[in-house]
């Protein structure tokens, strides 16, 4: 398996089993919390070259394998595969050549559930916008309420120091899309969603499934590759 370069969507999560076959990786995955989920595919046509001759699932230290996926450097490609008993990834660039093996770890066979939620309502919204609403959110409080109601996505915290209230309506330059089935909302924290939307492209779409007091539902792309979270709300009594 070859690719030029890696991104890190894994943050939260500390390990995890990597399915490999032969439609792609993929990874389903909860961080020691259980307040976040991680369902993570990347396709094998996002790979420079893809070859597997035999599926497998491999239990992996997350934090160590974004560590060295990170010691890439533009230019090169990362090979990556499995050699007496240990995860290689191999950085090629011209005339030079570097090795990695870090330990497979035996945590497990099966994958873990996706939560199972009735969707009615959907947000699709620029990444970079909706960045900028979690850091103006963080300077007030540390958890954010995300609303539909009328046409319109409201994220708003409250705090100590004040108010913070943005915004959007359905036909805002920011938004790409916006359903609303029935009214909604669900508080969450912000350190989470900042986290996990970080990866994301700023010039491409995050979308937002939001049920009242159900788990959030994030999902968005990178070069092919498919990621989507789940975030467990905080149950607010009115």
């Amino acid at each position: 398996m070859q690719f030029l370069f890696f991104f890190n969507p894994f943050v939260e999560i500390e390990e995890g089993v990597f399915e490999i076959t032969k439609a792609g990786l993929h990874l389903k995955a909860m961080d020691p919390s259980q307040i976040s989920m991680i369902s993570f595919t990347m396709p094998k046509e996002s790979f420079l070259e893809y070859s597997v001759d035999e599926e497998k699932k491999i239990g992996l230290d997350i934090e160590q394998l974004s560590s060295v996926l990170s010691r890439g450097s533009r230019g090169e490609k990362a090979e990556l595969g499995v050699e007496d008993g240990r995860f290689v990834i191999r950085f090629v660039g011209e005339k030079k050549k570097r090795t990695f093996k870090i330990p497979i770890l035996d945590i497990g066979e099966g994958m873990q559930k996706e939560p199972k939620i009735d969707v009615k309502n959907v947000v699709k919204i620029n990444a970079d916008s909706f960045k900028e609403v979690l850091k103006d959110a963080k300077l007030v409080s540390s958890h954010i309420r995300l609303s539909l109601a009328a046409g319109q996505f409201v994220a708003e915290v409250r705090g100590d120091s004040g108010d913070v209230r943005a915004e959007f309506e359905k036909d805002s330059a920011e938004i790409a899309e916006m359903k609303i089935a029935v009214d909604a909302k669900a508080t969450f924290p912000l350190q989470y969603l900042e986290d996990i939307t970080r990866a994301s492209p700023g010039n491409e779409v995050i979308t937002l499934y939001i049920e009242t007091d159900k788990p959030l539902k994030v999902e968005y792309k990178i070069l092919g590759s498919e990621v989507k979270y789940f975030l467990a709300p905080r149950i607010e009594s009115e």
